[in-house]
């Protein structure tokens, strides 16, 4: 748990590996700007998802098509899609954390693991806990049988709430366990707690978080063959308790930290720099709407190589000053992304039960009500996010001298 020590002796066996990890570079200025923007964004295409699933019948369903629903219908869809681009960001912000930490003599798995815990947990505990009040209460409502037993017809709620609102989950999910191949107590993987689907994805992260640095610190200079054994012993562990799905989905996890070792692109002028920025984006519209049509783990790769290039075009290109107005609503949209995302769906269902809302056809009375139901979610988001996450630094510098020691402050 301490820091790594230098180096004594190379070993030739990972000396070619040891070049490649040089340090990358903390994200500031537009581009910063620009991938909170697309943070933002991204959490708010996952809700997007959901609210048509919850509110609108299947287009397959609908007796009429027309251009103007199937492209509304498409955008309102990629919520899946929108969390692979979720991955690839964090593997280039949180990888290219850990191997400047690595690459500087400065790596502390206690440091590391309380920036992601405090990161974690602060709006994880309350989303846990506030999706479940939710839950309890819709289910004791008048006519909402069918909607928390998982037949309602949402794609995203197909599991019955009553059986997955248990302490044991509960705190299974307070363990990022839920999906994993780890068999609980009952000896069945653990599920997402309540109709909190979106959980699914932060079992991934947090078990691509642990694994990365066990990756690097493998293949860095000066480690004993017993330290190098016991990250191979860790992966491994790490492979069987999580099962090939989320294994395979950290592929697109490491294209994010491959970003840092692309050279710059090549457009000199502003005219050239604003292009390839345009194309790119038409490149990430081609690439969520292919991710969408084919569902399967290439589409997910295929994605993640098109989200690497966005953000590799985005830090060389996307440099111009941006307007106050954008700067401030793309910091916030950035910054409560998380929040938003974990705390979405119960109330969403809460609301759909409250309210006695069927999945219907496009029209515009739905489309007004529907429309109106963002509200009051995005409020609720925002306010969580003003209560918890936003404070998740002066946690973190509270628990400082508590866990790494006084000197460290």
């Amino acid at each position: 748990m301490g820091t790594i020590n230098e180096a004594v002796s190379p070993q030739k066996a990972f000396s070619a590996v040891e070049e490649i990890l040089r340090p990358g570079h903390p994200l500031k200025g537009s581009p910063s700007v620009h991938l909170d923007a697309l943070r933002g964004f991204a959490a708010f295409s996952v809700l997007l998802n959901h609210w048509r699933d919850a509110l609108f019948v299947d287009y397959s369903s609908l007796s009429h098509h027309n251009p103007l629903i199937a492209i509304a219908y498409l955008i309102a869809g990629l919520g899946h899609a929108w969390v692979i681009v979720f991955f690839v960001m964090s593997g280039y912000l949180v990888g290219g954390s850990v191997l400047r930490s690595v690459n500087s003599d400065r790596w502390s798995w206690r440091s590391y693991l309380l920036a992601r815990g405090t990161r974690l947990y602060m709006v994880l505990i309350p989303a846990l806990l506030l999706g479940g009040a939710l839950d309890w209460s819709g289910m004791h409502l008048a006519g909402s049988q069918i909607l928390y037993s998982g037949h309602s017809g949402m794609h995203a709620l197909t599991a019955n709430v009553h059986a997955t609102l248990t302490l044991p989950i509960l705190f299974g999910n307070m363990l990022f366990l839920q999906t994993s191949s780890l068999p609980s107590v009952l000896h069945h993987s653990v599920p997402t707690f309540g109709s909190n689907g979106p959980l699914w994805s932060l079992c991934n992260e947090f078990w691509y978080y642990i694994a990365f640095p066990i990756a690097v610190l493998l293949f860095t200079e000066g480690r004993s063959w017993r330290a190098r054994l016991v990250c191979v012993l860790g992966l491994i562990f790490w492979g069987i308790l999580l099962g090939a799905d989320i294994v395979l989905l950290g592929i697109p996890w490491l294209m994010g930290v491959a970003i840092a070792y692309l050279p710059a692109v090549p457009a000199r002028r502003r005219r050239a720099r604003r292009t390839v920025v345009a194309l790119s984006l038409v490149l990430l519209a081609g690439g969520l709407t292919l991710d969408k049509e084919l569902n399967s783990l290439s589409g997910d790769l295929i994605l993640g190589v098109i989200v690497s290039i966005l953000i590799w075009v985005i830090l060389h290109c996307a440099t111009d000053p941006v307007a106050h107005a954008y700067k401030r609503i793309a910091r916030r949209a950035g910054r409560s992304s998380y929040t938003l995302y974990l705390v979405h769906l119960p109330l969403l269902i809460f609301l759909k039960a409250w309210l006695h809302l069927p999945r219907s056809a496009p029209g515009w009375n739905s489309c007004l009500v529907s429309v109106g139901l963002l509200i009051p979610i995005l409020i609720y988001a925002q306010a969580i996010y003003a209560l918890f996450e936003k404070h998740t630094d002066r946690l973190r510098n509270w628990l400082k001298p508590r866990v790494l020691g006084r000197s460290t402050v």
